[in-house]
Formats: C-alpha cells, structure tokens, sequence
C-alpha cells in the first residue's frame, strides 16, 4: 500500500502536502463562487431567502389585510387601489417583501453586513422599492386577468408548456391582451401603500439619508437581526457547492472519532450520511462502521491511481475533432438555433406544438452543451493529474454502509469515460494467470459474458489480429466503439485492449468480477432456493446461468398465453415472438431490492423500450410490458418475496412503536435505518401563477410509509456492502493492496483474480452459514423486548457451501 507515495524522498511528500491544502482552499474557493453565482440569478429563491419569505407573509398578511379593511369602508379611493385589492393581503406582503430581496440582497450585502453599522449605506431607496411593487402588481393582475378571459388559450398552451416562468407568464399576456400602465404618481402611490405597511412592522426599518445640504432620501432595509441570521444561513451553505477532486496526497483516514478524507477538516464530506431530525442528537440516528469497515474504507482510499495515457490521448483528439462516437459530445459550441419558423398564421394547436418542439429542442442543446463542458472539465483534470503521476481517491459510506467515492471525475465508479481513463498507480509482473483473468475481463466488455471463461479467453485469442489493430490505430479501426447509448463500454474497451497488446509484461488495469444479480443471490442463499440459486450462478453449472433472459422468457410465455391483451401480439411481433433480456435486466435486478409495478414501468420508460410506439399510445404500452415483465418474475422470486413481506411486517410493528430498524450486519456496521416524517407547508402567497413555495420540517415521528417501503432493498443492499468490506478486509490480510470496487464488482491486479474469487466466495458463506433473518429478528427482540412472528421458512433447495464450486458466482 502507498508503495508511489513511500517512493517519494520526505521533501517531495512534504511539497505534495503543501500543494494538496492549496487546491483544497482553491476548491473551497471556487464552490464559494459558484454558490453566489447561482444565487446571484436569483436571489428571492434562495433557501434563507424563502423561509424568510414564509415568515414575512405570515406575520404581515394580518397588517395588509386591516388596511384593506379601511380602504373599503371609505367612500372614496383611488383608481390604483382597485388592482392591489384583486391580489389580496397574503399577496401584498409577498411582492413587497420580494421587492425588497430583489434590490437589496447580494452577496455583497449579505457578506459584509455588520449589526454594529446599522442600516447598511447601499440600502435602495424607498421610491426604487415602491416602483417596482407597482411594476410587479400590474404584472401579476393583468396575467391573472388574461388568464381567466383567454383561459382556452391558457389551457392549450399547459399542455406543452409545463414551467410558467415569470417570463411566460407576461409573455402570455402581452399576446393576448395589453398589460395596463399606470401613471408615475399612481405607480409611486401604490408602492409607498403598500411599502409603508411592512416599514409598521419589525421586519424592514429605515432612516434618511442626506444626499447633500438639500436633498434627503429614505433607505429602506430588513432589520439588522434578519440581515444576521440569513448571513449565518448562508455561511453553512457555501459549501453545498463545492465540486470535489482526487487528490495527491493520500487521504485522511477515517476513525470512530473523526471524519477522513481531505487533508482540510471544513472540506471533508461526513464519513456517513447522516439521517437525522433537526435538533435531535446525531448519535442517537447515525449508522456506526466497525473497525473492519474502516479498515476496508481506508484501503479504498489508499488505493493509488494514475491516468491511462494512451486512452487519454485518443479520448482528446476524438473530442476535439469532434468524432462525436463513443457517446462523446460535441467539442465545437454551437448556438441554440431551431431552424423551423414559428406558424403565426396557424392553429392555435400548431403554434403550441410548434412552442413545445422548440423547447425539447432547447432541452437537447442544453444537455449536450453540458455534456460538452464536462468533458473539457474532466480532460483538464486528467491532464493536471498526469503531472504529478499518481493520485489517491476520497471515499465515505451511506447509511447502509455502502462505500462512495467523493469525486465523481476519474472515479473507478465513474461513467466509462471515468473509468477507461483510470488504472493503477503500480505496474505489476503479468502472469500466466493474470492473462487469463485479462482476457476474460475483455470479452466480458465485448458482450461475451454468458458464456464459460474458456470461450471467452478463445473469443480473445480468436479477434487478437483485430485487437491488435486496434491498438496500433483506434482511429481507423473503430470496432472497440460501443454503439449503446446508456451503460456505453467504449473506453473500458480500448483501455482492455491496450492492456492485453502489452509488450513489456506489466500490468496495471483492474480487472473486474461482477455478481450475477447480487441481489438475488443473497435472497437466494438466505431461503435456500435451488431455482433462483441457479439461475444467479450460486451453484456449478457448465456455462453461465441469465436470469434476465429467463425472466425474459417468462414473460414472453405469459404474453403468448394472453392474446386478448391488445399490446401483446404487437410486443411479440415487434420482439420477434422474443423478449430480449436488455427489457427485463433493470426490473429483474432491482426486483430483488423490492420493486414496486410503478417501478417497473418507470424503468420501461426511462429506457426507451417501448419509444417505437406512436408517443400518444405510449403510456398504455408501458403500463401492459410492465404487467407481462411482473408476471415473469413471479416465476422466480416466489420465496423471496416471502422474505421481503416478512421485513415489511416487522416495519410495520415498528412503526406502531415510532421507533427505526436498527441492526448489525455481518461485516460489524450498525445501520440506523432511520426516515423522519417531513411536514411541508405551502407558502401562503401565490405569485403569477400558482408559483408556491413549499418548505419541509423534519419531524422526530417515524415515516412509517418509508420505512415500510425502504427496508427491503436497505436491508439486501446492507449485505452486499457487508460483503464487500469482509472480501477487503481478507483481501489485505493476503497482502493484496489495489481495489475497484464498486458494491457488487469486484476489481484488482489480474494476477491476483484467482485468490480474490476463493476469498469472496468464502466470505458470501460466511455470512450465510447463519439464518441471517433469524440473527435479525433476535436482535430486534432484545433491542426492544418484543416478540416479533416466526421468520418465514426456508427451503432445502441447496447447501450454501455449494458456492466456492461455482465457477459463474461472479464473472
């Protein structure tokens, strides 16, 4: 471990240190910015902001509401009083409150404040304050008004237009109507109203300040106690923007006591996300790591990196001469244009169809320009990391202890373009064996992966002139290009490739082992299902089992028995009388966790397996593929769902006693599986068009809904981290040192592939030897002193000691 960083002489650790704290305060720096810059577009938004916002209007609609009441009982009132009473008092207090954030608060105001200094000099002026109540009442009540006489128009446009921003809104209206103009005295009038109902209170004051020997003017300000406390609010969230780096120097390790990671405490992510309700005590929600689970954690985080140069090298010139293959963006900007006219003499349907086109259109540019900025980020990144050779990565845990990497740029848990640009820090002596292991992990990326090791190796041997092509000149010989739009393993590949066209017998890419549906593997072992115990490759069978592709079957078998249905002949003649696996791998994989049918249909949609149907019949579709995919999985999670209800029943109780399900897994973490009942309030001001507010306490009551729903994927997710940490743990003891792990894949030196499998399979024994329902429900019992109802029984399916002879556990 640390074998690039003891190589260093005392003075080049020393210098990498120094460097390490300054882009640390550069990183705090540079999210500082960013937090201001965001809230800079719009200051009304932020969150100290809009609690204020709530406050203000609750306290001052009373005082709004009075004056209204005295304006009615006079006989005679003004011509701008009519607007300002069709608002009503909420809204009142809301714009004038808004007004005044608009002109006063910045970071400027906010940071320098000082409540010894009084009513800060660059206060607005109470005439600025008062127009722009005005402008802001016209605005809202002409809109409103537009709204309710066109409201056909209004409807139509809804259907496409999703987000009525302010700009639309009085867009809208000047289309339909004419928004009224009042004259400068009637603008001052109402404005100072309405401005000098919120000066009677004690959130805005004033004083007079005198431009000169004859001209004087009101400052207008919120007192000097709210100026403070969103100065306070603010100080704690400048750092939720803070985009996190690797860093060259090893990382901080994490203990009981402290938080690791970055050399600077105010930097550091908390080592476990905390789920707590404001006010409580931490300790008392926290989920606690064992000192195997940080021995783990901190070996994730020793782990050293450095760029694959020559996968950089090709990523760069593809993006800069704008290949645009391998899911790389557009490296040349290019303006939003949409080329197609706006119908001005068309329909009021065409013009709305032509409305809503215009922003997918916007929507695509956007995402692609992001993508495009990203990429030149991460190249940059690279680039810098290259110069100081090796790099060290960050990592924390959530509450069910599964580990994370801090920076999501060059992380072994990245995209493709993340993960193709990273490998070891340390070249290694490549065996016999390790080529073995190379191979099969290249074939894997080449889609080879349900078939036996032996004919992936073949698969390798067999394309090796290809490959090699492929190294001399990827430009040209593009067959390493991964056409996938989603989980797209170009890089991964080439990076494969030039690992296996090594001629100096080194090596240095992790080679990574994948659980075969993780998920129902435990639930598999923990009922002892021989069906499902097959199918994820727990037992030995000839070649890889797919249980994606059997739950496929299945539910193709279930459309072909129900012909009724008027989307099944169309699925199976579009799939050829053959559901591919592609269209039940998510549902399949996350059944195991405890997917829901509305899942189901979510990841249908998401995924784009029913997009060749006409978008207006789209939902229909999605809804029936979801059925046929639930049908098909009842063949195979029968007993474990018996599991997962037995969790759920458990909740349940718990949740009658308000208290959370808190446990130990096997690897020694205690999670404290805690979700709190959060109260949302609406603001009681509605601006233009319904624009509200919403702002969330947290309560110390349960959420039992959560509870109820979470527990099962928490608790199977709980294990496979358990897992993890046990296989490092015993991986260190071997004197192996390099991990890329990410939850249910496993990565190090191919010549250490071979001990990693014994060890991993030894330690998934280990962890099912025990009932592990049977050790949760005692352990609940004696938290509480309750009884809890009988665990469901388990079947005699299978032996769990059968998994060190499965060649497929993970491949």
């Amino acid at each position: 471990m640390l074998h690039s960083w003891l190589n260093l002489s005392k003075e080049e650790q020393q210098r990498r240190i120094n460097m390490q704290k300054v882009f640390e305060e550069d990183l705090l720096n540079s999210g500082v910015e960013k937090y201001w810059r965001e809230y800079g577009r719009a200051p009304d938004e932020g969150k100290p902001e809009q609690l204020l916002l709530e406050s203000a209007v609750i306290h001052l609609t009373p005082f709004y509401q009075k004056w209204i009441d005295e304006c009615c009982n006079n006989r005679k009132s003004p011509d701008w009083l009519a607007p300002l009473l069709s608002i009503g008092a909420a809204k009142m207090a809301d714009i004038t409150i808004r007004s005044m954030m608009r002109l006063f608060l910045t970071r400027n105001t906010i940071q320098s404040f000082d409540d010894t200094m009084g009513i800060p000099a660059n206060a607005p002026v109470a005439q600025q304050v008062a127009k722009l109540i005005a402008d802001d009442v016209v605005s809202i009540v002409a809109y409103q008004q537009a709204k309710k006489r066109f409201s056909e128009d209004w409807r139509k446009q809804s259907k496409f237009i999703k987000n009525w921003t302010v700009k639309r809104c009085k867009a809208f209206t000047q289309k339909v109507t004419e928004i009224p103009k009042l004259r400068a005295k009637e603008k001052e009038d109402l404005g100072h109203n309405m401005l000098r109902i919120a000066l009677a209170s004690d959130i805005l004051t004033s004083r007079v300040h005198w431009n000169g020997k004859n001209k004087k003017s009101l400052l207008v300000s919120f007192a000097p106690w709210i100026l403070s406390e969103i100065q306070k609010r603010h100080e704690l969230l400048e750092t939720a923007c803070l985009v996190y780096r690797p860093m060259i120097c090893p990382p901080v390790h994490h203990t009981t006591k402290e938080d690791g990671g970055f050399l600077s405490p105010w930097v550091r992510k908390k080592m476990i996300k905390r789920y707590h309700p404001v006010g409580a005590d931490p300790k008392d929600w926290d989920s606690r790591p064992s000192d195997l689970v940080l021995k783990g954690l901190n070996a994730l985080m020793d782990t050293e990196w450095s760029v694959n140069t020559q996968v950089y090298q090709v990523m760069k010139t593809m993006f800069e001469n704008d290949y645009r293959q391998a899911n790389l963006p557009a490296y040349t900007f290019r303006d939003y244009a949409f080329s197609r006219p706006y119908p001005e003499d068309g329909t009021k349907e065409q013009q709305a169809k032509w409305m809503q086109e215009s922003n997918e259109a916007w929507g695509e540019w956007y995402k692609e320009e992001q993508a495009r900025s990203r990429m030149i980020v991460r190249l940059e990144l690279a680039k810098k990391m290259m110069q100081w050779n090796f790099f060290y990565m960050p990592y924390t845990l959530d509450f069910r202890g599964r580990a994370y990497s801090v920076c999501e740029l060059l992380s072994p848990q990245g995209v493709d373009f993340d993960r193709g640009l990273v490998h070891f820090a340390k070249s290694r002596k490549q065996t016999k064996e390790g080529m073995y292991w190379l191979y099969v992990h290249t074939a894997n990326l080449f889609d080879q992966d349900k078939k036996p090791f032996d004919d992936r190796v073949r698969w390798v041997i067999d394309n090796m002139e290809m490959l090699q092509r492929i190294a001399d000149d990827p430009y040209t010989n593009q067959e390493w290009i991964d056409l996938s739009k989603k989980k797209n393993k170009s890089f991964q590949r080439l990076a494969a490739i030039f690992e296996v066209c090594r001629k100096d017998g080194l090596t240095q890419l992790p080679v990574q082992m994948d659980g075969a549906n993780n998920g129902g593997q435990h639930w598999a072992a923990i009922m002892r299902n021989r069906k499902l115990a097959v199918l994820t490759n727990l037992i030995k069978t000839d070649k890889p089992q797919d249980l994606y592709q059997f739950v496929a079957d299945a539910a193709t078998d279930f459309m072909v028995a129900t012909p009724d249905n008027r989307w099944y002949p169309a699925f199976l003649e579009y799939w050829n009388n053959k559901l591919p696996r592609n269209v039940t791998k998510r549902s399949t994989m996350c059944d195991a966790y405890g997917l829901t049918f509305y899942g189901m249909q979510k990841y249908v949609k998401q995924e784009g397996h029913v997009d060749w149907v006409p978008k207006e019949q789209r939902g229909g579709a999605v809804v029936e593929l979801a059925r046929a995919i639930q049908s098909g999985l009842g063949e195979t999670m029968e007993s474990p769902n018996r599991g997962k209800e037995w969790l759920r029943e458990v909740a349940d109780i718990l949740n009658s006693m308000n208290k959370p399900f808190v446990w130990t897994t096997p690897s020694g973490f205690e999670v404290h599986h805690v979700y709190n009942q959060v109260l949302e309030r609406v603001s009681y001001a509605e601006l233009f068009n319904r624009q509200q507010l919403v702002f969330s306490t947290v309560t110390e009551d349960l959420d039992g809904k959560a509870q109820y729903l979470a527990i099962s994927p928490n608790y199977i997710h709980s294990l496979d981290a358990a897992h993890m940490f046990m296989t490092i743990s015993r991986m260190l003891d071997e004197g192996m040192s390099a991990f890329s792990f990410v939850h249910d894949s496993y990565g190090t030196y191919a010549p250490d592939i071979s001990k990693m499998h014994t060890l991993l399979r030894e330690e998934f024994i280990k962890i099912h030897k025990e009932n592990q329902l049977e050790k949760l429900k005692k352990e609940i019992e004696e938290r509480y002193g309750i009884y809890l109802p009988e665990v469901p029984q388990r079947e005699d399916g299978f032996e769990v000691e059968e998994v060190s002879e499965s060649e497929y556990f993970f491949a």
